[in-house]
Protein backbone atom coordinates (compact mmCIF):
# COMPACT_ATOMS: atom_id res chain seq x y z
CA UNK A 1 0.00 0.00 0.00
CA UNK A 2 1.50 3.33 -1.08
CA UNK A 3 2.08 5.44 2.43
CA UNK A 4 0.41 8.81 2.00
CA UNK A 5 1.39 11.88 3.93
CA UNK A 6 -0.22 15.43 5.30
CA UNK A 7 1.77 18.37 7.41
CA UNK A 8 0.12 21.27 8.27
CA UNK A 9 1.14 24.82 9.36
CA UNK A 10 -0.81 27.58 10.96
CA UNK A 11 1.04 31.18 10.16
CA UNK A 12 1.17 33.27 13.46
CA UNK A 13 -0.87 36.20 12.73
CA UNK A 14 -4.08 33.94 12.25
CA UNK A 15 -3.63 32.01 14.91
CA UNK A 16 -4.91 34.90 16.64
CA UNK A 17 -8.76 33.87 15.76
CA UNK A 18 -9.51 32.11 18.83
CA UNK A 19 -10.12 35.44 20.66
CA UNK A 20 -13.79 35.34 19.25
CA UNK A 21 -13.83 31.07 18.50
CA UNK A 22 -12.79 30.03 22.21
CA UNK A 23 -14.66 33.54 24.15
CA UNK A 24 -11.78 34.20 26.05
CA UNK A 25 -11.27 37.70 26.98
CA UNK A 26 -7.54 37.51 26.60
CA UNK A 27 -5.87 37.07 23.66
CA UNK A 28 -6.00 33.32 21.93
CA UNK A 29 -5.18 31.49 19.30
CA UNK A 30 -7.18 28.93 16.83
CA UNK A 31 -5.26 25.90 15.25
CA UNK A 32 -5.82 24.75 12.31
CA UNK A 33 -6.93 21.13 13.39
CA UNK A 34 -7.74 21.45 16.82
CA UNK A 35 -8.89 23.99 19.27
CA UNK A 36 -6.98 25.88 21.69
CA UNK A 37 -8.42 25.36 25.80
CA UNK A 38 -6.79 27.91 27.95
CA UNK A 39 -8.50 27.93 31.83
CA UNK A 40 -10.08 31.23 32.21
CA UNK A 41 -7.79 34.15 32.89
CA UNK A 42 -5.14 32.10 30.65
CA UNK A 43 -3.58 33.99 27.84
CA UNK A 44 -2.22 31.69 25.02
CA UNK A 45 -0.47 32.16 21.18
CA UNK A 46 0.73 29.56 19.01
CA UNK A 47 3.56 30.70 16.87
CA UNK A 48 3.18 27.74 14.39
CA UNK A 49 1.52 24.55 14.22
CA UNK A 50 3.17 21.44 12.26
CA UNK A 51 1.34 18.36 11.45
CA UNK A 52 2.79 15.75 9.55
CA UNK A 53 0.49 13.00 8.92
CA UNK A 54 1.42 9.38 7.46
CA UNK A 55 -1.01 6.79 6.38
CA UNK A 56 -0.45 2.85 5.57
CA UNK A 57 -3.42 1.72 4.55
CA UNK A 58 -4.85 0.82 8.01
CA UNK A 59 -3.45 3.45 10.50
CA UNK A 60 -2.72 7.36 10.35
CA UNK A 61 -0.26 8.93 12.17
CA UNK A 62 0.13 12.69 12.96
CA UNK A 63 3.04 13.69 14.52
CA UNK A 64 2.47 17.47 15.84
CA UNK A 65 4.77 20.28 16.90
CA UNK A 66 3.43 23.53 18.39
CA UNK A 67 5.56 26.78 19.09
CA UNK A 68 3.15 28.39 22.15
CA UNK A 69 3.48 31.19 24.23
CA UNK A 70 1.17 30.57 27.50
CA UNK A 71 1.57 32.91 30.72
CA UNK A 72 0.25 30.15 32.70
CA UNK A 73 1.48 26.67 33.35
CA UNK A 74 -1.44 24.82 32.81
CA UNK A 75 -3.60 25.18 29.26
CA UNK A 76 -4.25 22.81 26.33
CA UNK A 77 -5.34 21.54 23.00
CA UNK A 78 -8.57 19.33 21.97
CA UNK A 79 -7.93 17.36 18.57
CA UNK A 80 -10.82 15.20 17.02
CA UNK A 81 -9.87 12.00 15.15
CA UNK A 82 -12.26 9.49 13.45
CA UNK A 83 -11.18 6.52 16.01
CA UNK A 84 -9.46 6.48 19.65
CA UNK A 85 -5.49 7.52 19.60
CA UNK A 86 -2.42 6.49 20.83
CA UNK A 87 -0.73 8.99 22.12
CA UNK A 88 3.23 9.36 22.36
CA UNK A 89 6.36 11.60 21.34
CA UNK A 90 7.12 12.04 17.66
CA UNK A 91 10.65 13.33 16.25
CA UNK A 92 12.23 16.65 15.25
CA UNK A 93 14.30 15.45 13.18
CA UNK A 94 11.31 15.28 10.72
CA UNK A 95 10.20 18.56 10.56
CA UNK A 96 13.90 19.87 10.29
CA UNK A 97 13.98 17.50 6.94
CA UNK A 98 10.90 19.03 5.98
CA UNK A 99 11.75 22.36 6.09
CA UNK A 100 15.41 21.77 4.29
CA UNK A 101 13.33 19.68 1.14
CA UNK A 102 10.85 22.43 0.73
CA UNK A 103 13.58 25.51 0.92
CA UNK A 104 12.90 27.78 -1.62
CA UNK A 105 14.98 28.65 -4.60
CA UNK A 106 17.14 31.91 -3.31
CA UNK A 107 18.46 34.26 -5.97
CA UNK A 108 20.08 37.60 -5.12
CA UNK A 109 18.86 40.96 -6.98
CA UNK A 110 22.15 43.65 -6.30
CA UNK A 111 20.36 46.90 -5.67
CA UNK A 112 22.76 49.68 -6.12
CA UNK A 113 20.35 52.75 -4.64
CA UNK A 114 19.80 51.31 -1.35
CA UNK A 115 16.37 51.53 0.76
CA UNK A 116 16.15 55.67 0.22
CA UNK A 117 12.67 56.67 0.22
CA UNK A 118 10.50 53.03 0.68
CA UNK A 119 8.83 53.94 2.62
CA UNK A 120 -24.60 24.56 30.03
CA UNK A 121 -25.88 21.74 31.51
CA UNK A 122 -24.24 18.58 31.29
CA UNK A 123 -24.81 15.32 29.48
CA UNK A 124 -23.08 12.23 29.24
CA UNK A 125 -19.41 12.43 30.21
CA UNK A 126 -16.92 10.74 28.18
CA UNK A 127 -15.00 7.88 28.78
CA UNK A 128 -11.25 8.57 29.38
CA UNK A 129 -10.09 5.33 27.41
CA UNK A 130 -5.91 6.51 28.06
CA UNK A 131 -4.04 9.05 29.78
CA UNK A 132 -0.29 9.23 28.99
CA UNK A 133 2.58 11.70 30.73
CA UNK A 134 5.11 13.04 27.72
CA UNK A 135 6.75 15.74 29.66
CA UNK A 136 5.66 18.83 29.85
CA UNK A 137 2.92 17.69 28.22
CA UNK A 138 -0.41 15.27 29.37
CA UNK A 139 -2.24 13.72 26.97
CA UNK A 140 -5.82 12.17 27.91
CA UNK A 141 -8.21 9.89 25.18
CA UNK A 142 -11.70 10.41 25.25
CA UNK A 143 -14.56 8.78 23.62
CA UNK A 144 -17.79 10.70 23.57
CA UNK A 145 -21.85 10.24 23.01
CA UNK A 146 -22.64 13.73 24.18
CA UNK A 147 -21.03 17.26 23.27
CA UNK A 148 -23.04 19.24 26.65
CA UNK A 149 -21.40 16.08 28.70
CA UNK A 150 -18.03 16.55 26.98
CA UNK A 151 -17.59 20.11 27.37
CA UNK A 152 -18.86 19.74 30.98
CA UNK A 153 -15.99 17.45 31.64
CA UNK A 154 -13.45 19.53 29.75
CA UNK A 155 -14.64 22.24 31.88
CA UNK A 156 -13.97 20.37 34.93
CA UNK A 157 -10.59 19.58 34.04
CA UNK A 158 -9.46 22.92 33.12
CA UNK A 159 -10.38 23.50 29.42
CA UNK A 160 -11.97 26.32 28.42
CA UNK A 161 -14.83 25.61 25.31
CA UNK A 162 -16.75 28.69 23.99
CA UNK A 163 -20.18 27.35 22.76
CA UNK A 164 -19.57 27.65 19.25
CA UNK A 165 -16.77 24.83 19.42
CA UNK A 166 -19.13 22.64 21.48
CA UNK A 167 -21.43 22.59 18.53
CA UNK A 168 -18.45 21.80 16.62
CA UNK A 169 -18.22 19.28 18.65
CA UNK A 170 -21.26 17.81 18.22
CA UNK A 171 -20.51 17.12 14.61
CA UNK A 172 -17.79 15.03 15.30
CA UNK A 173 -19.34 12.95 17.98
CA UNK A 174 -22.16 12.08 15.13
CA UNK A 175 -19.70 11.04 13.03
CA UNK A 176 -18.58 8.40 15.79
CA UNK A 177 -15.11 10.54 16.23
CA UNK A 178 -13.05 10.23 19.08
CA UNK A 179 -10.78 13.01 21.00
CA UNK A 180 -7.17 13.79 22.34
CA UNK A 181 -6.95 16.53 25.23
CA UNK A 182 -3.73 17.96 25.35
CA UNK A 183 -2.65 19.93 28.66
CA UNK A 184 0.65 21.57 29.31
CA UNK A 185 1.90 20.75 32.93
CA UNK A 186 4.89 22.38 33.46
CA UNK A 187 5.23 24.80 36.52
CA UNK A 188 6.62 27.78 34.26
CA UNK A 189 4.93 29.67 31.47
CA UNK A 190 5.50 28.52 28.32
CA UNK A 191 7.61 30.27 25.55
CA UNK A 192 8.69 28.16 22.69
CA UNK A 193 8.65 24.88 20.18
CA UNK A 194 7.16 21.79 22.31
CA UNK A 195 8.65 18.60 21.01
CA UNK A 196 6.51 16.72 18.65
CA UNK A 197 3.44 14.53 19.59
CA UNK A 198 2.30 11.33 18.32
CA UNK A 199 -1.03 10.66 17.39
CA UNK A 200 -2.25 7.01 16.03
CA UNK A 201 -5.46 5.72 15.05
CA UNK A 202 -7.34 3.52 13.10
CA UNK A 203 -9.24 4.80 9.51
CA UNK A 204 -9.99 4.15 5.97
CA UNK A 205 -9.40 7.23 4.26
CA UNK A 206 -6.58 10.43 5.18
CA UNK A 207 -8.09 12.94 6.64
CA UNK A 208 -7.60 16.60 8.28
CA UNK A 209 -9.13 17.18 10.49
CA UNK A 210 -10.05 21.14 10.19
CA UNK A 211 -13.46 21.68 10.94
CA UNK A 212 -13.02 23.31 14.26
CA UNK A 213 -11.20 26.09 12.56
CA UNK A 214 -14.67 27.01 11.02
CA UNK A 215 -15.15 28.77 14.78
CA UNK A 216 -12.55 31.12 14.11
CA UNK A 217 -13.44 34.92 13.81
CA UNK A 218 -10.44 35.98 11.66
CA UNK A 219 -8.79 34.73 8.37
CA UNK A 220 -7.04 31.60 8.56
CA UNK A 221 -4.11 29.98 6.74
CA UNK A 222 -3.13 26.22 6.42
CA UNK A 223 0.10 24.54 4.92
CA UNK A 224 -0.14 20.96 3.91
CA UNK A 225 2.78 18.58 3.45
CA UNK A 226 1.58 16.03 0.97
CA UNK A 227 3.61 12.66 0.23
CA UNK A 228 2.78 9.86 -2.69
CA UNK A 229 3.75 8.35 -5.48
CA UNK A 230 2.25 11.43 -7.30
CA UNK A 231 1.07 14.52 -6.67
CA UNK A 232 -1.53 14.97 -3.64
CA UNK A 233 -4.65 17.56 -2.77
CA UNK A 234 -6.76 18.31 -0.31
CA UNK A 235 -10.70 18.42 -1.22
CA UNK A 236 -13.81 19.30 1.41
CA UNK A 237 -16.61 16.97 1.51
CA UNK A 238 -18.19 18.72 -1.54
CA UNK A 239 -15.34 18.12 -3.58
CA UNK A 240 -13.70 21.65 -3.01
CA UNK A 241 -9.76 21.46 -3.93
CA UNK A 242 -8.37 23.22 -0.82
CA UNK A 243 -5.48 26.10 -1.83
CA UNK A 244 -3.15 26.05 -4.58
CA UNK A 245 0.43 24.20 -4.90
CA UNK A 246 3.85 26.61 -3.24
CA UNK A 247 6.25 23.50 -3.85
CA UNK A 248 6.08 19.69 -5.61
CA UNK A 249 8.81 17.70 -6.91
CA UNK A 250 10.63 14.68 -6.04
CA UNK A 251 11.84 13.51 -2.29
CA UNK A 252 15.23 14.00 -2.07
CA UNK A 253 15.85 14.21 2.30
CA UNK A 254 16.99 11.35 3.43
CA UNK A 255 14.61 11.30 6.44
CA UNK A 256 11.56 11.96 4.03
CA UNK A 257 12.30 9.08 1.55
CA UNK A 258 10.45 6.57 3.45
CA UNK A 259 7.54 8.83 3.74
CA UNK A 260 6.56 8.80 0.13
CA UNK A 261 8.49 9.55 -3.38
CA UNK A 262 6.91 12.57 -4.38
CA UNK A 263 5.91 15.67 -2.23
CA UNK A 264 3.22 18.50 -2.70
CA UNK A 265 2.86 21.47 -0.84
CA UNK A 266 -0.66 23.33 -0.75
CA UNK A 267 -1.27 26.47 0.65
CA UNK A 268 -4.69 27.21 1.67
CA UNK A 269 -6.43 31.17 2.78
CA UNK A 270 -9.62 31.50 3.95
CA UNK A 271 -10.68 34.95 4.96
CA UNK A 272 -14.05 33.89 6.02
CA UNK A 273 -13.44 30.44 7.54
CA UNK A 274 -17.25 30.58 8.58
CA UNK A 275 -18.51 30.21 5.01
CA UNK A 276 -15.19 28.99 3.35
CA UNK A 277 -14.20 26.07 5.85
CA UNK A 278 -17.10 23.64 5.30
CA UNK A 279 -15.37 20.23 6.83
CA UNK A 280 -12.07 17.92 7.24
CA UNK A 281 -10.03 17.66 4.39
CA UNK A 282 -9.35 14.30 2.38
CA UNK A 283 -6.10 13.35 0.77
CA UNK A 284 -6.24 11.88 -2.06
CA UNK A 285 -3.76 11.62 -5.10
CA UNK A 286 -3.88 13.61 -8.33
CA UNK A 287 -2.03 10.91 -10.74
CA UNK A 288 0.37 14.03 -12.00
CA UNK A 289 3.37 15.35 -10.74
CA UNK A 290 3.78 19.28 -10.93
CA UNK A 291 7.19 20.24 -10.02
CA UNK A 292 7.24 23.28 -8.85
CA UNK A 293 9.79 25.36 -6.64
CA UNK A 294 9.56 28.46 -5.23
CA UNK A 295 12.23 31.64 -6.36
CA UNK A 296 13.03 33.71 -3.26
CA UNK A 297 14.25 36.86 -4.37
CA UNK A 298 16.68 38.71 -1.71
CA UNK A 299 18.09 41.77 -2.46
CA UNK A 300 22.11 42.72 -1.81
CA UNK A 301 22.83 46.61 -1.55
CA UNK A 302 26.10 47.72 -2.73
CA UNK A 303 28.18 50.42 -1.43
CA UNK A 304 30.71 52.87 -1.49
CA UNK A 305 31.95 54.16 1.86
CA UNK A 306 28.37 53.96 2.66
CA UNK A 307 26.85 55.33 -0.24
CA UNK A 308 24.95 53.70 -2.37
CA UNK A 309 26.80 52.61 -5.46
CA UNK A 310 24.34 54.30 -7.70
CA UNK A 311 24.09 57.48 -5.83
CA UNK A 312 27.93 57.88 -5.69
CA UNK A 313 27.86 56.83 -9.78
CA UNK A 314 25.59 59.72 -10.38
CA UNK A 315 27.48 62.22 -8.29
CA UNK A 316 30.69 61.47 -9.76
CA UNK A 317 29.21 61.71 -12.96
CA UNK A 318 27.78 65.05 -12.01
CA UNK A 319 31.27 66.41 -10.66
CA UNK A 320 32.69 65.33 -14.59
CA UNK A 321 29.86 66.71 -16.20
CA UNK A 322 29.31 69.38 -14.44
CA UNK A 323 33.52 70.12 -15.38
CA UNK A 324 33.35 68.82 -18.88
CA UNK A 325 31.10 71.31 -19.27
CA UNK A 326 33.11 74.50 -17.78
CA UNK A 327 35.74 73.16 -20.73
CA UNK A 328 33.23 73.61 -22.98
CA UNK A 329 31.80 76.59 -21.89
CA UNK A 330 35.50 78.10 -21.77
CA UNK A 331 36.14 76.92 -25.16
CA UNK A 332 33.19 78.96 -26.56
CA UNK A 333 34.27 81.81 -25.17
CA UNK A 334 37.68 81.91 -26.06
CA UNK A 335 36.69 81.03 -29.79
CA UNK A 336 34.42 83.88 -29.87
CA UNK A 337 37.25 86.09 -28.21
CA UNK A 338 39.76 84.97 -30.44
CA UNK A 339 37.24 85.54 -33.12
CA UNK A 340 36.97 88.74 -32.33
CA UNK A 341 40.07 90.16 -31.73
CA UNK A 342 40.53 88.61 -35.29
CA UNK A 343 38.08 90.86 -36.52
CA UNK A 344 39.21 94.17 -34.45
CA UNK A 345 43.16 93.18 -36.69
Amino acid sequence: MTRRVLAGTTATALLAAALTALGIAQPAAACACGAPTPPDGTSVSVGEEHALVTFDGTTERIDMVLDMLADGADTGLVIPTPTPATVSLGEKSVFQALDRQTAPVVETVENWWGSMGDGASAGAPPDVLSEVDLGPISAVTLAASDAEGLQAWLTANGYGIDPSVQTLFADYIARGWSFAAFKLTGEEPLDGALDPVRLAFATTDVVYPLLLSQAAQTPQTVRLYLFGDDGMQAAFPDGTVAGSIVWAGPVTQPTLTQLGAYLTVVEAYFADPATQITGDLTITSTGTRPDYTPVETRTKYVEIGGVPLGYAIVGVASIFGLMLLIVIIGAIVHNRAERRRRRVW
